[in-house]
Parts: C-alpha cells; structure tokens; sequence
C-alpha cells in the first residue's frame, strides 16, 4: 500500500483532562478527530499492558443502533476500511477498532501479538474484550455516548476474522462477519505465492539495479495488489497507512503462532445461537484457502449465512464496487438480524 494523505476536511485536537484507570490501562491524553469522507473518525491511544494502542471510533449517522468491533488484518491499519465504516455509520452502527502491536499507530511489534499462545494480554480475543469493555465504559467526546447495551458485533478481516471466530466459539460474540478470515492460511501468500525461488520468500532477496548489477533488498510479501483488484480511478485510494510489517517472515513468532491457532479453530463447532455471515473471495486470493474454509465452515457453522465472491482478491471490503455493493447490505442485514 502506498501512503495516502488522510482526505480530512478538518482536523481537531481534543485534549481529555482526566486519566482512567482501568484493569491496568490508562487512558493516554490525546484524542483526534478526522472527518474523512462523510464521516467522523476519532482517534486515541490507550496504554495497556506497556503499549500504547491506537483506537479508532468512527460514529455513525443518526440515531446509535449498536457498536460494531473491527478486527483487522496482519500489517493492517485501522485508517485503511473507511468505505466500510462509511456504510456501517449510515446504517446507524458505529465502528470501534485498534490497531495491533507494531501496526498502524501502535506501539510495538506485531511479533509480540498472539492468537494462541503467549501472554493473555498478547492474545487478540482478550484485546477485543479489553477493547469493547473501554469504549462501553467511556463515552465518546462528540456525542457524549457509549457502546454500554449493544450487542456484542464483531467484524473479523483475515487475522481478525480468525479472532473473530474464536470469539463466536466462546459465544462471546453475538455476531460475526468474518471477511475471508485466516481458518485455512497459506503458506506462501502475497507476492510469494507460487514462488519457488527461497530468495523471493525470504525478508531479503536480489533486486536489480539501475546499472545491470543486483543488490540486496528487502522482499515486499504483501502488498495491495495482491490484496484487491481496485484500482481508484477517481483518485480516492482508501489505504491511508502502509503495510506494516510487510512480510510474515518479519514476525516469524506471530506467523507461526498464526499456522497453529488455524489448525486448532477447525475443531470449533459455533452455536447456533450466534449468528454469522462468512464472505469469501476467489481462488486466486493469495492469502486463505477458499474452498477449504467454505467446506469448515458448512460442517462447523453450517447456520452461517455464505457467500463467495469469484476472482476477488483478498481484503474484501476493499475490493471492486461490485463486491462492495453486494457485501455492505449482506453485512448491515446480518448486524440487523442479531437479537
């Protein structure tokens, strides 16, 4: 992903007075706000267990039907899915979120995050938790109000989607969107898929120079082309912040962590007291296996409702807007139909 500027009518630096303490965090000092596109996106960091997380809030349109709890993808960013908030707010949902270890605005290496393993604190799920008790315990600066009485919603993209099922496993979700999550990965994704070449999957490998000669640089693995077929012709490219890290191969502790929690959620059987909706890109996608992950998914969650969307790629929200126009009203009915 190449760095865009933020396309912000306005920028509004908020300083919050009051430290909160609570189960070990603190709430940090700063709080900005972006309106981006035709929506308000508030930013803060919270310091939990030695990090400084970036949070994001952005509020919806209206009246508040609920809060929706964002899980991102492995060197993602919570700037990246606006088009996605956008839709969320104008049904009325507001989209919480934060940025993992070592991505986006946090502090930190994502080498030190977990699913499986580890400290709890490192563990996504329990970030969520921490995550959701924070934004239903303080009200936002604008509005004045709080995610306290919604349902428990959580929309999961890749890593997150792979969260997100455990959290649906434990019932601790109500309902979930998993957008192409990480239940069946591969192992060589992005860049690398289908390379034999050991250089190309390394963190480092030959590149040509201007002269004729090679040089070591660093692999890129992942990168937007390899996440979406979108283009942006109008100029608009959702992609705020660049991937960080790059490579799975960078935080070797976190992608193997990452191949074990995988395997373990295929014994997970989802009660059908929790809703779903599962969205699946294409063969070609690089980074999950599709057709592995419908058949778990029809044996372990056959209540789910399901779609595919063939010869998109990876990050789903993001993709072209005929998957967009599909897949926002197949979200906001799934988000509506939770009781």
């Amino acid at each position: 992903m190449k760095t865009n500027k933020i396309l912000a009518a306005a920028s509004l630096v908020l300083t919050m007075g009051a430290t909160l303490v609570m189960s070990g965090a603190a709430v940090a000092r700063n709080v900005s706000s972006d309106t981006i596109s035709q929506g308000s996106f508030l930013t803060d960091e919270v310091a939990y267990h030695g990090h400084l997380m970036r949070t994001g809030l952005y509020l919806e349109n209206g009246k508040l039907k609920g809060c929706v709890l964002f899980l991102q993808g492995l060197g993602d960013s919570i700037l990246n899915h606006e088009p996605m908030f956008r839709e969320l707010a104008k049904a009325g949902y507001r989209t919480v979120s934060y940025d993992y270890y070592g991505q986006g605005g946090s502090s930190g290496s994502m080498n030190e995050t977990r699913l499986e393993s580890g400290l709890p604190s490192a563990r996504i799920k329990n970030q969520a938790k921490f995550m959701w008790r924070y934004f239903s315990t303080n009200a936002d600066p604008v509005r004045g109000l709080s995610c306290a009485g919604s349902r428990r919603l959580v929309i999961g993209w890749s890593t997150g989607g792979l969260a997100a099922y455990e959290l649906a496993n434990e019932r601790w979700a109500q309902g979930v969107v998993l957008l192409a999550p990480g239940l069946n990965i591969k192992l060589a994704v992005g860049t690398s898929a289908g390379v034999s070449n050991w250089l190309k999957l390394s963190p480092w490998g030959l590149k040509g120079t201007p002269d004729g000669g090679l040089r070591f640089a660093r692999n890129e693995i992942i990168t937007e082309s390899t996440l979406t077929r979108a283009q942006w012709p109008d100029g608009y490219d959702p992609h705020v912040d660049t991937i960080k890290p790059t490579s799975p191969s960078r935080v070797p502790l976190f992608a193997t962590d990452l191949i074990v929690a995988s395997i373990r959620s295929h014994r997970f059987k989802i009660d059908p007291s929790v809703k779903g909706l599962i969205a699946l890109s294409g063969s070609t996608d690089t980074y999950v296996d599709r057709n592995a992950t419908w058949a778990l998914i029809s044996k372990n969650a056959n209540h789910f409702d399901r779609i595919a969307y063939h010869g998109a790629l990876h990050e789903l929200d993001n993709e072209i807007p005929s998957v967009q126009r599909d897949l926002f009203p197949r979200m906001i009915r799934l988000l509506n139909s939770v009781r």
